[in-house]
């Protein structure tokens, strides 16, 4: 019981912080974020050196966020995820494929390899989400519903299907966000003119390089525990 509420502390906190950067890339911020956020405490130690960069940046913003934030941060999306006002028409645009593909296109083969992910959980895209597949934004959302999915075999204590779902966050952490992630975040504090976003890369990006280690840590654990119920 013990090692079950030490997992079910670690998955439930994976989970949100995967939602809340899921919400992060897919929208701008409004009022009620903004107003959850400032609320917000961030860990002071959490063994990753950007991840905690980015938490201090991220802080100090929202200690000082300006005389109209949502303004800001609006102008400063589309800027940074959608190209608006960038000469050239360069940005972080938020998709796999444009990281991937030799040309930098959307709807390319990383879209249809997370398509096949999706739909091997029984996923299909939500018709009022109208972006590609691969956008960071459902990527994020993905290990979310996987974190889930992690809980519900714990709450039965079925230490088989929590393997096989931590082993498949790794793969889809391995193939596709960290294959990926750390790039567009570099265009993201390239292009940022807010320390938000700008921390928000350095939050992404540590996190994602601490999951790995989380997921190898807890694959390994998990193993050991099916061997102990066989």
């Amino acid at each position: 019981m013990e090692k079950i509420a030490e997992y079910s502390a670690i998955i439930a906190n994976r989970e949100k912080l995967y939602q809340f950067l899921g919400r992060l890339y897919k929208i701008e911020v409004d009022q009620t974020l903004l107003k959850q956020m400032e609320d917000m405490c961030f860990p002071a130690e959490c063994g990753e050196d950007e991840l905690a960069g980015g938490y201090r940046m991220l802080e100090e913003y929202l200690r000082h966020p300006g005389n109209d934030p949502l303004t800001d941060l609006a102008v400063d999306y589309a800027r940074v995820f959608l190209g608006a006002g960038i000469v050239g028409n360069e940005a972080a645009y938020p998709y796999e494929s444009v990281y991937t593909s030799p040309k930098r296109l959307i709807m390319q083969e990383a879209r249809d390899q997370v398509m096949a992910a999706y739909r091997a959980k029984g996923l299909t895209k939500v018709e009022t989400q109208d972006v590609p597949e691969d956008h960071i934004a459902l990527e994020l959302e993905f290990m979310a519903y996987l974190c889930r999915g992690t809980q519900q075999a714990l709450d039965t204590d079925d230490w088989a299907a929590v393997s096989v779902y931590i082993e498949e966050q790794l793969g889809f952490l391995t193939k596709h966000l960290l294959n990926w992630v750390p790039a567009l975040c570099a265009d993201i504090e390239k292009y940022a003119g807010t320390d938000f976003y700008k921390a928000l890369a350095k939050v992404t990006t540590g996190y994602l390089r601490l999951e790995r280690n989380i997921l190898e840590d807890m694959l390994a654990e998990t193993t050991v525990e099916v061997k102990h119920k066989c």
